[in-house]
Parts: structure tokens; sequence; C-alpha cells
């Protein structure tokens, strides 16, 4: 799934409602496109890890790919969720 704009607390119920939506098609892994994110917040971090920790109870995966806007790399970086969420790609 691909997600673009800005993610924070005022548009994070519709990633967590599109990211449940993705882990309850039954697929064994899911992959989040955040290359056209050019800001992301703590709530979108932690929708982000309730939506890997579901992943998780499910038996499936779930990864965040294209992290390439520099606030968002340092948001990643700063919470360390490359180690949790894939690594970053660089542009």
């Amino acid at each position: 799934m691909s997600v673009s704009g800005e993610v924070d607390f005022t548009t994070v119920p519709r990633l967590r409602s599109a990211l449940a939506a993705a882990l309850a098609s039954g697929s064994r892994s899911v992959v989040v496109d955040f290359g056209a994110v050019g800001f992301c917040d703590c709530s979108g971090a932690r929708a982000l890890l309730w939506a890997r920790q579901r992943a998780e109870e499910g038996g499936a995966s779930l990864r965040v790919t294209g992290v390439v806007a520099p606030v968002v790399a340092r948001l990643f970086e700063v919470l360390e969720l490359e180690q949790l969420l894939g690594p970053r790609q660089s542009c």
C-alpha cells in the first residue's frame, strides 16, 4: 500500500483503517510505501508499530519502504524504527 502527504494525528485514523484492511486481507506480507510521505509525527509511528504488532500476531509481516523525506528519516532514526519496520531506501 502507498501512503502520501503528511502522516499526523489528523490523518492517522485513515492510515490505521487502511493498515487494518491490508492486514485483514489475509496477506502474509504487507509493504507500506512511504516514498511520497513528506512528514510523519509520533502518532504515525505509533500506528505503524500497532500494525506491525497486529501483523505479527496474525503470522504476517509488515515492512515500511521508501522513507526518503529527511524529517521522516530522522524520526525513523531517532525512534529506531528502521530495525523494526525495515531498512530505509535512499534516493
